[in-house]
């Protein structure tokens, strides 16, 4: 083995490969577990990676840094050395690391807790560059799903809210808003804070510190209203953290955990021996992705969780900031906007229901109004039949009538007549006064029966009209 240039080239039974400088100088220099830590920024994840180290130390009977040189041992293909005893050398911490969780599993911890003592040494190998690979379906990496974490539901949230302080509700509703974890959300600092005075939802991009996945929340209306009380009140000098701590750094976590235990006792909360932790503000957000119809995919994207990149391709930040309003239109800590949303979707409904009401009276007045133009031009003209009718009786009939008071009169002018025109065939005269009468009696017959048809049909039309009417109104 030689250094030669910026890489480190080791002889190898199939060859000579080069290793990058970075690397090289981490397997040169001191490998130590305490420089390891000192990079974990989030104390309870610092405390679970040192207890699991410490009990792969005692089941492995060697010391930390032991434990790293013959890791970085294993990594070197000795001169001579087969590829088969190589690998097997290279493999050697993956099969203890398996052996390594069965045992926690024979010693009564759970499947979870087992998992968890092995990340400790994973991470410690992944951070001198050395990672170690488990292999696929191995029991290392399962988990089984916990009913110790609380159910937190927005109702919690808001009865948390209504007991809490300034800062508090500040801490309350950005967490409802973002579903960050605890060490990203504890590290916001001040300058991280968007300009206010524009358009809700703001957006607000995180890096995450876990997956290294930014997360592309937003800051709710509610939200923004809080900070501009708060930010104010943040007067402490050389303190660049939204939620400062006594000193120059930020609120740990164990005081924000304490923080939310206290809020729940306080808002008489019952947690049936649950655990709430700022977690469960994460598993909020995500369960009210799938409730409120936005999706994992989507609610993932917010809180800044790994997926897949072919499912990324489709979540613009446009299509981002509808789904996060679609969001809290479910899951709001004032109750009052939905109320109003509500309200506002009723008085819409309510014009839209009298929008309709008026078309159809209004088509129905239409038909109306139509239909009385019609019998109006039936009016009329049976007005002017009625008209003809009434002249002809008056200028023939009657005259008649009134010349002789009756028809009996005419018969009397007639024999008169006769009596004065002797020549005149007697049946003949009988003849002309009998076609006469019949011809005046018939007449008058077909004038009244006309003038009762045309009663009775006004009387009908205008029946119709009123009952048309009537039911209009």
């Amino acid at each position: 083995m030689g250094i030669a240039g910026e890489a480190l080239t080791i002889s190898l039974f199939f060859g000579k490969i080069d290793i990058p400088h970075e690397i090289m100088k981490v397997w040169l220099m001191k490998l130590s577990v305490k420089e390891f830590l000192d990079t974990i920024q989030n104390p309870s994840t610092r405390k679970g990676y040192r207890q699991g180290i410490k009990k792969f130390c005692e089941y492995y009977e060697k010391t930390a840094e032991e434990i790293l040189n013959q890791r970085k041992d294993d990594l070197t293909q000795s001169a001579g050395e087969n590829l088969i005893e190589y690998k097997n050398r290279a493999a050697r911490f993956s099969k203890e690391i398996e052996k390594f969780h069965g045992n926690m599993l024979d010693k009564g911890f759970s499947t979870n807790s087992a998992r968890n003592f092995t990340i400790g040494i994973r991470q410690l190998f992944r951070y001198y560059q050395m990672p170690v690979q488990i292999r696929a379906g191995s029991k290392v990496t399962k988990t089984v799903k916990t009913s110790k974490s609380f159910p937190l539901r927005i109702e919690h949230v808001r009865r948390m809210f209504d007991i809490a302080d300034i800062r508090e509700r500040v801490i309350l509703s950005m967490a409802t808003d973002l579903g960050l974890r605890i060490g990203d959300f504890i590290s916001i600092k001040k300058e991280d804070i968007p300009t206010l005075d524009q358009e809700t939802p703001i957006p607000f991009d995180t890096m995450t510190g876990k997956e290294e996945v930014v997360a592309y929340g937003f800051l709710s209306q509610e939200t923004v209203g809080l900070l501009k009380v708060y930010l104010p009140t943040l007067t402490k000098k050389g303190n660049p953290y939204l939620f400062p701590s006594n000193g120059k750094s930020h609120i740990s976590d164990e005081w924000l955990s304490k923080l939310l235990k206290r809020l729940a006792q306080k808002a008489k909360i019952p947690m049936n021996k649950k655990s709430l932790t700022f977690h469960c503000f994460r598993k909020m957000l995500l369960s009210a992705s799938i409730d409120s119809g936005i999706g994992l995919t989507a609610g993932k994207k917010l809180v800044g969780k790994t997926i897949p990149q072919s499912d990324d391709t489709y979540l613009t930040t446009i299509n981002l900031r509808k789904k996060f309003i679609q969001l809290k239109n479910f899951q709001t800590i004032k109750e009052q906007p939905k109320i109003e949303t509500e309200n506002i979707e009723q008085l819409r409904k309510a014009i839209c229901k009298l929008h309709e009401d008026f078309t159809t009276q209004k088509t129905i007045m239409d038909t109306i109004s139509k239909e009385n133009q019609d019998i109006k031009r039936k009016f009329a003209e049976n007005e002017k039949e009625l008209n003809m009718v009434s002249e002809t009786i008056m200028n023939r009939i009657i005259p008649i009538v009134d010349l002789f008071d009756s028809i009996e009169g005419l018969e009397e002018f007639l024999k008169e007549f006769k009596s004065k025109h002797t020549k005149m065939n007697i049946e003949a005269e009988k003849e002309f006064l009998g076609k006469l009468i019949k011809a005046g009696e018939k007449r008058n017959a077909k004038i009244n029966r006309r003038f009762y048809e045309i009663m009775d049909f006004l009387e009908k039309e205008g029946a119709l009209v009123k009952k048309k009417t009537k039911k209009s109104s």
